[in-house]
Parts: C-alpha cells; sequence; structure tokens
C-alpha cells in the first residue's frame, strides 16, 4: 500500500515561496562581456563628397599675435585632419590652396560670415568645407590636488592630497562644417592631451600621434564608427 505524501500547509507553502521570491536576486549572478557598438556618423554623407579643408587657424588670444610655434601646430592640424580622412574615409579631398587668406583670423566671426564660405564652396567645388581653430596650452607643472575617494576599512569618503604632474600639450580644437551655401551643419568642441617629456615640450610637431578622443571625434563626423562597451548578463 502506497503512502500519501504529506504536503505543508497552506500558510507554509506561501512563506516559503516568498522567501524563494527575496532570494533569488541574491542567487542570480552577473557576467560582464565586452562588445562594440556601431555608431552612426554625425552627417549624413553618401561617402563620395568633395571635401574642402581650409582655413586652419590658431585660437586667438586677446593683444597677442600667434608665435611660430603655434602656427606650426596650425598646420600640423590640417595635415592630420586631411590624412586622417584619407585613410578612414572614401570622401574626395580637394588640395588645399595657399593663397586662401580669410577675411579675419577670429573663428568666431568667420563662423558667421555665410558669404566667404559659399563663395569659398564655389571657387573650390566643395560639396562641405571643414574648418577648424586650435588652442594648445605647454604643461609643465608638478602640484597637489585634492581628490575624495571612498575608505574601504569604514566606507566613509574622505578627502586626500594627490602629486599630479602635467607634461605635454593640452589641445582644445574647435571644428566647423559648412556646406555649399555657406551654412554651418556642424560644430564640435574636440579636447585632449598629449604627454611629452619635459626635454620635448619645445617640439610641436608630431603632436597629434595617438590622440584617440581627436581621432575618434573626427572619425565619428564622416563615417561610422565602432565603440568599445560593457554589459552584464544576469545568470542563474
Amino acid at each position: 500500500m502506497l503512502k500519501r505524501r504529506r504536503r505543508l500547509p497552506l500558510f507554509l507553502r506561501a512563506e516559503l515561496a516568498l522567501l524563494l521570491l527575496v532570494a533569488a536576486p541574491a542567487l542570480a549572478g552577473t557576467r560582464q562581456i565586452k562588445m562594440t557598438i556601431k555608431v552612426p556618423p554625425e552627417l549624413h554623407l553618401l561617402g563620395t563628397e568633395k571635401i574642402f579643408i581650409g582655413p586652419v587657424m590658431v585660437e586667438p588670444r586677446p593683444e597677442q599675435a600667434a608665435t611660430r610655434d603655434e602656427i606650426t601646430t596650425a598646420r600640423e592640424l590640417e595635415q592630420y585632419i586631411r590624412s586622417l580622412l584619407r585613410r578612414e574615409t572614401r570622401l574626395n579631398l580637394l588640395p588645399p590652396r595657399d593663397d586662401l587668406r580669410p577675411p579675419t583670423n577670429d573663428i568666431s566671426q568667420l563662423a558667421g560670415m555665410k558669404d566667404f564660405w559659399s563663395q569659398l564652396a564655389s571657387e573650390t567645388g566643395a560639396d562641405y568645407t571643414v574648418s577648424a581653430s586650435i588652442d594648445v596650452d605647454v604643461l609643465d607643472r608638478t602640484g597637489y590636488r585634492t581628490e575624495q575617494y571612498v575608505s574601504p576599512e569604514d566606507g566613509k569618503t574622505y578627502f586626500r592630497q594627490v602629486l599630479v604632474e602635467d607634461t605635454g600639450f593640452n589641445l582644445d580644437v574647435l571644428l566647423m562644417v559648412f556646406n555649399r551655401e555657406g551654412e554651418r551643419v556642424l560644430e564640435r568642441q574636440i579636447t585632449d592631451f598629449q604627454p611629452r617629456p619635459e626635454r620635448k615640450l619645445n617640439e610641436f610637431k608630431d603632436m597629434f600621434d595617438e590622440l584617440y578622443n581627436v581621432e575618434n571625434r573626427l572619425v565619428g563626423i564622416f563615417v561610422p564608427r565602432t565603440v568599445p562597451a560593457r554589459r552584464y548578463l544576469y545568470t542563474d
């Protein structure tokens, strides 16, 4: 004769179900995965447009003319943008113009001169004109900075002094894109830091090597790009 299995009372079964429901998140685990996400370009292009690059200027400083090093930096930036777009895109890059003389060296004023940009596009045959200005700060300083941290012992937040050494170039690039009609269709501020040993602080060439932020932002304007991302999977 088979014995009947004894069933728990209804109130005990309800309590057991509640305990399992509460414990489920604690029992579940997480697993981190690395993946790449495709980001569409900021400009909607066919990919074969004619692009003219220029003028690329130095960010003006009050009552101070651009130095030779700053002019060299602007030329380096123009060559950098040109080589980057040639390598990463299929855009038709138009040749530079040595006779290009903008009516002002103030990029903020020049940006509003619609006639200048439309005439430049007409003369060069460009579908889009890419212009930029750059501001470079030479950093060679050592000091202490206050930062906060959470103590692993008591979980409280404290402040501490940290020694900081900045040696290199702090780059601030303002990039703008104009269409055939001279309208500004895009404006982006891009900043980055190029570390340099102290003995090379006077060398303004090749300062755009290995600048991930500048390269990634510039390429992302014209073509799709992939960016790394982390996601979490919840497992049993």
